[in-house]
C-alpha cells in the first residue's frame, strides 16, 4: 500500500480509537451530514478522495441518507458507506485490497499526478459525473454524447432569460426551468429525453454548489468559516510562492464581546458578528476573502494576484487603508440592538502578518498574526499591530496603530 486510505467518520463513534491505530487508515472526521460533505469535497479537491464513509451516531432518516449518499458518491465515487456496526468488516476488506501486490514496474521515480483540467478545458468525451467532480457544468458533456449518438450536431442549450423563458424543447425538473433545447434536425419528441437528462444533472450541479456553500460558509454571518480558511491559505501561499508576490492575513476580535453578549443578549451579539461582516466586505477588494474562524474572531485573506510582485513597488498602504478603515467604521457605526450607546463604544484589535516575511508556512502566518493580535490587546485594544513583514508590505511604521 502506498498511501494510507481516508475514511470519513461521521459523527461519535465507539471505534474511533481502535481505527486511528491502524497504520494504514487516516481517518477523517465529521459531526454532521453538512460537514461530511465538506470533508469529501475537500479531500477530493487535494486528489486523495475518501475511500470509506461510516456513520456514526448521527439522526439520519432514509431520505437524509440517501440525500448524503448521492451527494459523497459526487465527491468519492466508488467509497462504500457503511454503519458503525458493520464497519469493522468493511475496514478490514479495504486494508486486504490496498494490501494487495501490485504489478510489478521499472524501478524509477513515481509517476506524477496528472494535473487536473481547468474549467473550461474539459476533454471532449467527458461525462457530466466526471464534469461534475471536476466542478464543471455537465451540461456540455450532455449534449456532446446526445450530438455524438444522435449524429446531430446543431443540439444546442439556452439558458432561461431573467424571466424564466427559453426556446425549444423546455430543461425543467421539479417545477424549475433550467432552459430549453433546441435543433435544426432532431424532432422536439427526441429531444425530450435528452431534456430530461440534462435537467437531472443541472439539477444535481445546483445542489452541488449549496452543498459546497452550505459547507464552507458560516451560517450567521455569511463570511467564509474556519474549514475553508485552512483549505484555501495553503493554496493562496502556494500560488504567491510561485508567482513571487505576498499575501497578507489580519486576524482580530471584538474587544469585550462577551460583555456586549452577557448584557445586551446573544441577539445584539449576533447583530454584531453579522453587521461586522458587513462592514468588512464593503471595504476589502474584490480578490480578498473574510472568514470567521471562531466565536467573535475573524480572519481576512489579503490575496490581490494582480498585485505587484515581491521586490517591486507596492500600492501605498492599499491593505492597511482598508485595516484601517475598517477599524473606523466599527468604532463610528451604529447598531441597532445597543442603542445610542453603541457610537464610540465597540472597537477591534488585530494583527497583520504578511508570507512571506512574517511567515513561510500558513500554520506560521497564522500563528504570527495571532501573536500580533494579542500584543494589541496588551497595547489598549483598538490596536492593529503590524509585523515586520507586513509593515514593509503596507507601506506602515513600525508603530502600532490606534
Amino acid at each position: 500500500m502506498t498511501s494510507a486510505a481516508r475514511v470519513l467518520v461521521v459523527g461519535p463513534c465507539e471505534g474511533t480509537a481502535r481505527w486511528r491505530r491502524l497504520a494504514d487508515l487516516e481517518l477523517l472526521r465529521a459531526r454532521t451530514a453538512v460537514d461530511a460533505i465538506g470533508e469529501a469535497a475537500q479531500a477530493a479537491d487535494e486528489g486523495e478522495p475518501v475511500a470509506a464513509v461510516i456513520l456514526g451516531r448521527v439522526n439520519l432518516d432514509r431520505d437524509d441518507r440517501d440525500s448524503l449518499e448521492e451527494s459523497l458518491n459526487r465527491f468519492a465515487p466508488g467509497a462504500v458507506m457503511v454503519d458503525e456496526a458493520n464497519a469493522d468488516a468493511a475496514l478490514a476488506r479495504l486494508i486486504g485490497a490496498a494490501d494487495e501486490p501490485e504489478p510489478s514496474a521499472p524501478a524509477c521515480d513515481p509517476e506524477p499526478v496528472e494535473p487536473r483540467p481547468e474549467p473550461g478545458g474539459a476533454p471532449d468525451d467527458e461525462s457530466p459525473a466526471e464534469a461534475l467532480l471536476e466542478g464543471r457544468d455537465p451540461a456540455r458533456a450532455v449534449l456532446e454524447s446526445a450530438r455524438r449518438r444522435l449524429g446531430d450536431p446543431t443540439i444546442a442549450w439556452s439558458p432561461r432569460d431573467a424571466e424564466g423563458r427559453a426556446p425549444g424543447v423546455p430543461v425543467a425538473r421539479r417545477g424549475v426551468v433550467f432552459g430549453g433545447l433546441t435543433s435544426e434536425r432532431t424532432a422536439p419528441a427526441a429531444l425530450a429525453p435528452i431534456a430530461e437528462e440534462l435537467a437531472l444533472w443541472l439539477a444535481l450541479a445546483e445542489q452541488h454548489r449549496q452543498l459546497r456553500r452550505a459547507a464552507f460558509t458560516d451560517s450567521l454571518t455569511g463570511a467564509r468559516n474556519r474549514r475553508w480558511f485552512d483549505y484555501a491559505l495553503p493554496r493562496a501561499l502556494d500560488r504567491a510562492r510561485r508567482e513571487r508576490r505576498d499575501v497578507t492575513v489580519m486576524v482580530f476580535d471584538i474587544d469585550d464581546f462577551k460583555s456586549y453578549n452577557d448584557r445586551f443578549g446573544h441577539a445584539a451579539g449576533d447583530e454584531i458578528l453579522s453587521e461586522t461582516v458587513r462592514l468588512l466586505m464593503s471595504v476589502i477588494r474584490p480578490s480578498d476573502r473574510v472568514c470567521r474562524i471562531g466565536g467573535d474572531e475573524f480572519a481576512v485573506i489579503f490575496d490581490d494576484p494582480s498585485g505587484p510582485r515581491v521586490g517591486a513597488g507596492h500600492h501605498p498602504r492599499a491593505i492597511a487603508d482598508i485595516a484601517e478603515r475598517f477599524q473606523r467604521q466599527i468604532c463610528e457605526h451604529h447598531f441597532p440592538k445597543l442603542g445610542e450607546e453603541a457610537p464610540g463604544t465597540l472597537t477591534i484589535s488585530g494583527g497583520l502578518a504578511t508570507f512571506p516575511w512574517d511567515g513561510a508556512t500558513p500554520e506560521a502566518l497564522l500563528d504570527r498574526a495571532d501573536a500580533l493580535a494579542l500584543e494589541s490587546k496588551r497595547a489598549g485594544k483598538n490596536v492593529l499591530t503590524y509585523g515586520p513583514g507586513a509593515r514593509q508590505a503596507c507601506g506602515v511604521d513600525a508603530e502600532p496603530h490606534s
